[in-house]
């Protein structure tokens, strides 16, 4: 059985909060690759700790080779507040009267809009930095060095607004090893990000030679969709049996595509009212196949139907329910085959982790 050690550690934040962050090692009963499991940075995305709290309950009894480290509540202060950050210098009475909607997403009642300014509040821009900002900063240099520079792959799992989950990548070396989890889109983000959003622990992460990691976001802010932890769960032991921790054959159920910013078209409504979408989420589409309908809210005529352009799969819906001219509703997508549906898949070469040296943490911090 494997030898299961939790490890905890105490922290105190500007505002005298004292409270602990913990994480778990679990050690298989055979040597092998090392997986680094992290979640809870943000405090409104909770499906990530619950899925590695049961994770830890699960895996404990299973026999596996190689070394897990798991984080499930990085930012438990944010967590509690289901707030993005912990914003420790600021009056957090103003929360009271701060609610969360879809249609004003990226407001911050304490003035610090992404759009706007680069806070340091932000736990998933504090990774390996020279110096330390606030709390959020004490807990990842702590991470960091107990649990990401050990790991051979690292999944960092959060949750955006979408209809499904997806994939988040910054580097195409990750993209082998992305594609087990068996999320089905795959999206490729910045490879050059600036100096602030560099410091996201994938693309830190990604600074370490050897060293793999791909960002897992489930579909839901600030609430539990419990139906997406089966997912979450498969798409962990999916990695562990490519990674060659645990035995099986890996048969996703649907097929796993790349998506790069270029292949992306985006489809603006000409007509406003009720809309009807044809596609789900990443269903293949050919060229004038019926994408949508807009509806007059009134007269209930149909007053556009539109059609693709393009061969390829069905990208975004917007949230919106009564579309506007010039919103855009959905976008198709050109993209690549990572995995196929139904086919078992070949694993990982099992010399695939081999390291030649040693990494020291004050050699790669930028």
């Amino acid at each position: 059985m494997p030898e299961i050690k939790f490890i905890r550690k105490s922290f105190s934040s500007y505002n005298k909060r004292e409270f602990t962050v913990s994480y778990c090692k679990v050690k298989g009963s055979k040597p092998g690759p090392v997986l680094t499991l992290m979640a809870g940075q943000h405090g409104m995305e909770h499906s990530g700790p619950n899925i590695l709290t049961q994770f830890i309950e699960e895996i404990k009894e299973e026999d596996f080779s190689g070394t897990l480290y798991i984080c499930p509540c990085a930012n438990p202060l944010a967590l509690e507040l289901d707030y993005e950050t912990y914003p420790e210098k600021e009056d957090l009475n103003k929360l009271k009267d701060y609610y969360y909607s879809r249609f004003r997403h990226d407001y911050c009642i304490f003035g610090l809009e992404r759009a706007k300014t680069n806070t340091m509040y932000n736990m998933n821009r504090l990774w390996n930095r020279k110096e330390i900002h606030g709390v959020a900063g004490e807990i990842t240099d702590w991470l960091w060095k107990e649990i990401c520079v050990k790991a051979d792959v690292t999944i960092d799992m959060h949750c955006l607004q979408s209809e499904k989950p997806l994939i988040y990548n910054g580097n195409p070396v990750n993209n082998p090893i992305a594609k087990y989890f068996g999320i089905e889109a795959i999206y490729m983000t910045n490879p050059h990000p600036d100096e602030y959003n560099g410091h996201n622990l994938l693309y830190q992460v990604n600074t370490l030679p050897g060293h793999y990691g791909f960002c897992v976001e489930f579909s839901m802010q600030h609430g539990l969709k419990e139906s997406e932890y089966p997912l979450g769960l498969e798409g962990i032991r999916n990695t562990m049996k490519a990674m060659r921790m645990l035995p099986g054959d890996i048969i996703l159920d649907r097929p796993v595509w790349i998506v790069k910013p270029d292949a992306v078209i985006p489809i603006k409504a000409k007509a406003a009212g009720h809309i009807r979408y044809f596609f789900n989420l990443y269903d293949k589409i050919k060229k004038g196949d019926k994408l949508y309908e807009i509806r007059d809210i009134q007269t209930l005529e149909i007053l556009e139907e539109a059609t693709s352009p393009i061969d390829g799969i069905f990208g975004r819906k917007n949230h919106i329910p009564v579309m506007k001219i010039g919103e855009s509703p959905c976008y198709v997508i050109t993209p690549e085959l990572a995995a196929p549906a139904g086919e078992k898949l070949e694993k990982l070469p099992e010399n695939f982790f081999n390291k030649k040296t040693e990494l020291k943490t004050e050699m790669i911090a930028v």
